[in-house]
C-alpha cells in the first residue's frame, strides 16, 4: 500500500509540474513557480535517495538468502548422498544378515546331528565301549577329552553365530534409524529451502518494485530539472528585455529631458529678451517723461501717468508670467494616487484602472496631478529627476521615493502607495524605509 502511495505522489507531482509549466506569465510569477519546481526537485531527491537506499537494503538482504539457498541445497544434497550410502550399507547388511542366519542355521543343525548321534549312541554301553576299547587310561581320558572338546567347540561356535546374528540385526536397525533420521533432516532442510526460496521471490518482487519507482522519480527529476531550465531561459529572456526596455526609456527621458531644458533655456533667453526690452522701454518712457516735464514748467496740470500705470502693470505681468505653483499639493498627490489602491498590478501596463507597473503609475499620478510634464521613465530614470531630498526624514508627501528595481510615492507619515506587484496590485501598505531608499526626488 506504501509503494502505492509512493508512486502516486510521483505520478501527482508531475502533473503539477504541467500545470505550471503553463501558469506563468510575468516575471514574479515565473520566479514563484521556479522556487516551487526547486522545493518539488528536492522533494523528488529525497524520494530518490531513500528509494535507493531502500532497494540497497533489499539486494543485500537478497544476497544473504541466495547465500543460506545454497548453504541449504548443499546440505540437501549431503543428507541425500548420506542416505543413499546408508542405503547401500542396510543393502550390505541384509545381505550379510542373511548369510550368518545361514551359518548358524547349519551349525545348529550340524550340532543337532552330533547331539542326536551322541544321543542315540549314548548310555552305559557306550561308556563302557569306549572303556573296554581303550588300551590304556590315557587313551580313556584322551577319548573323553575328545568328546567334550567336541562339545564345547559345537557350543562355541553356535554362541559366536547367534552373537554375530545379533549384531548384524542391530547394525541394520541402526543404520534404518539413522536412514529415518536423515530423511528427517533431508525433509526439515527441504521445508526451510521452500520458505527461503519464498522470501528470495518476495524480496525479489519488491527490488523490482523498488527499480520501477526509482525509474518514475528519475523521469520527474528530469522534467523537474527541464522545467527550471526553461523557467530560467524565460527569466533571461525577461530580464533581457527589461533591460533593453529600461535602456530604450532612459534614452528617451534623456532625450526628452535634454528637448525639456533646451525648451527651458529657450524660454529663459526669451523671458530675459522681454524683460531686457520692457525694461529701455520703460527708461525710454521715464526721458520722454523728465523731458516733457521740463519744457513744460513742471507744470503738474500737463502731467500723465499713464505711461507709468502701464509700466507697472507690464512689470506685475512679466512677475506672474515667471512664477510656476508647482501644481497639486502632495496631499493631494497622495489622495489621488490613494483612490487606485485595489487595482491590478500589470507589467509594462499603463493603465491606472486596467493594470499598471510601478514605474507607470508614478509617472500617472504625477503628470495626472500636474507636478510633471516630462515623458515616461523607468523606476531608475525616476532618480535623476525633480528635485533631490537628502533623507527620509526631510521627505514630503508626494515626494518620490526610489529603491533597486523600483519606485513609489511618499504619503508623509512613513507609508508608500505603490504598483507593488501582481500578488498585490496597487497597495497602500507598506513602510517607506522597507527597503534600501537609493533616492528620494521631490516634483511639487
Amino acid at each position: 500500500m506504501k509503494k502505492r502511495i509512493v508512486c502516486l505522489l510521483l505520478t501527482m507531482m508531475i502533473g503539477a509540474t504541467q500545470i505550471v509549466s503553463v501558469a506563468a506569465t510575468t516575471e514574479s510569477e515565473i520566479k514563484e513557480q521556479q522556487a516551487e519546481a526547486k522545493s518539488e526537485l528536492n522533494q523528488t531527491n529525497a524520494v530518490l535517495d531513500d528509494l535507493n537506499e531502500k532497494q540497497v537494503a533489499i539486494q543485500a538482504e537478497i544476497s544473504d538468502l541466495d547465500a543460506d539457498l545454497v548453504d541449504l541445497m548443499i546440505q540437501i544434497s549431503t543428507a541425500k548422498q548420506d542416505i543413499a550410502d546408508t542405503e547401500t550399507k542396510i543393502q550390505q547388511t541384509t545381505e550379510d544378515l542373511v548369510a550368518a542366519e545361514a551359518d548358524r542355521d547349519e551349525q545348529y543343525a550340524a550340532m543337532k546331528k552330533r547331539i542326536q548321534y551322541i544321543y542315540e549312541s549314548g548310555g552305559d554301553a557306550t561308556w563302557a565301549k569306549m572303556l573296554l576299547e581303550a588300551d590304556s587310561i590315557s587313551s580313556l581320558l584322551n577319548r573323553a577329552e575328545y568328546a567334550q572338546k567336541m562339545h564345547d567347540y559345537d557350543r562355541n561356535s553356535l554362541e559366536q553365530y547367534v552373537a554375530v546374528v545379533n549384531q548384524v540385526s542391530d547394525l541394520k536397525a541402526s543404520l534404518e534409524q539413522q536412514k529415518a533420521d536423515l530423511e528427517a533432516q533431508q525433509a526439515e532442510l527441504e521445508k526451510q529451502e521452500a520458505n527461503l526460496q519464498a522470501q528470495l521471490e518476495e524480496k525479489k518482487a519488491t527490488s523490482s518494485d523498488y527499480d520501477a519507482q526509482i525509474d518514475t522519480a528519475r523521469q520527474q527529476a528530469a522534467q523537474i530539472e527541464n522545467l527550471i531550465a526553461q523557467q530560467q531561459a524565460e527569466l533571461e529572456r525577461l530580464e533581457q528585455e527589461r533591460i533593453a526596455a529600461e535602456r530604450a526609456a532612459a534614452e528617451e527621458a534623456a532625450r526628452q529631458e535634454a528637448a525639456r531644458q533646451a525648451a527651458a533655456e529657450a524660454e529663459q533667453q526669451e523671458s530675459a529678451r522681454q524683460s531686457a526690452a520692457q525694461q529701455a522701454a520703460a527708461e525710454s518712457d521715464e526721458e520722454e517723461t523728465v523731458t516733457t516735464t521740463n519744457s513744460s514748467s513742471y507744470d503738474d496740470s500737463s502731467y500723465d501717468d499713464s505711461s507709468s500705470s502701464s509700466s507697472s502693470s507690464s512689470s506685475s505681468s512679466s512677475s506672474n508670467e515667471s512664477y510656476s505653483s508647482g501644481g497639486s499639493s502632495g496631499s493631494s498627490i497622495v489622495a489621488y494616487a490613494d483612490q487606485f489602491v485595489g487595482n491590478p498590478y500589470v507589467w509594462g501596463g499603463n493603465s491606472l484602472t486596467n493594470g499598471i507597473d510601478c514605474s507607470h503609475f508614478v509617472y500617472q499620478v504625477l503628470k495626472n496631478c500636474g507636478v510633471y510634464g516630462g515623458g515616461y521613465t523607468t523606476s531608475g530614470g525616476w532618480r535623476s529627476l525633480g528635485r533631490a531630498v537628502s533623507s527620509l526624514s526631510e521627505a514630503k508627501a508626494g515626494d518620490v521615493i526610489c529603491y533597486s528595481g523600483h519606485v513609489a510615492i511618499y504619503d508623509g507619515s512613513g507609508g508608500i502607495v505603490e504598483a507593488k506587484g501582481s500578488k498585490w496590485g496597487i497597495t497602500h501598505d507598506r513602510s517607506a524605509d522597507h527597503a534600501t531608499i537609493l533616492a528620494i526626488r521631490r516634483f511639487t
